[in-house]
């Protein structure tokens, strides 16, 4: 699975406002909001051809931030139509829920903190091809 996309969620979580992420992203539950351990909050997978999907996964992060992380089972330009397509959709429903959203330049593993530093340290890690 290649990480295709990440959406950081702006905003403070409660059970009311996870459930309206979760209904406006159309994301099966997972996880406990009151479990400190639990990081998976929903998921959904878009089937594309035989074998071939994206796997879109709600997530909170250990320093209490949230964010959307989609996962393709190929690598594929981040500009492609069907990702763009896809963004718009997660964006449109993060914001109907009552968030701000970020779509990292660079999809990244870890929390916004953790991008944000890499980019101080180096200003062009956004801009380059993995």
């Amino acid at each position: 699975m290649h990480l295709a996309l990440v959406i950081d969620i702006e905003g403070t979580v409660d059970q009311e406002s996870l459930n309206r992420l979760r209904t406006h992203l159309n994301l099966a539950k997972r996880g406990r909001l009151t479990d400190d351990w639990d990081q998976e909050f929903g998921s959904r997978k878009i089937e594309r051809s035989a074998g071939k999907y994206l796997a879109i996964d709600l997530f909170r992060n250990f320093d209490e931030t949230w964010k959307v992380q989609v996962l393709d089972t190929d690598k594929r330009d981040p500009n492609d139509a069907e990702l763009t397509s896809v963004c718009a959709e997660l964006v449109g429903g993060i914001t109907a829920a009552g968030f701000r959203t970020r779509v990292r330049a660079r999809p990244t593993f870890g929390s916004a903190a953790e991008y944000d530093a890499r980019v101080r340290e180096d200003p062009s890690f956004e801009h380059h091809a993995e």
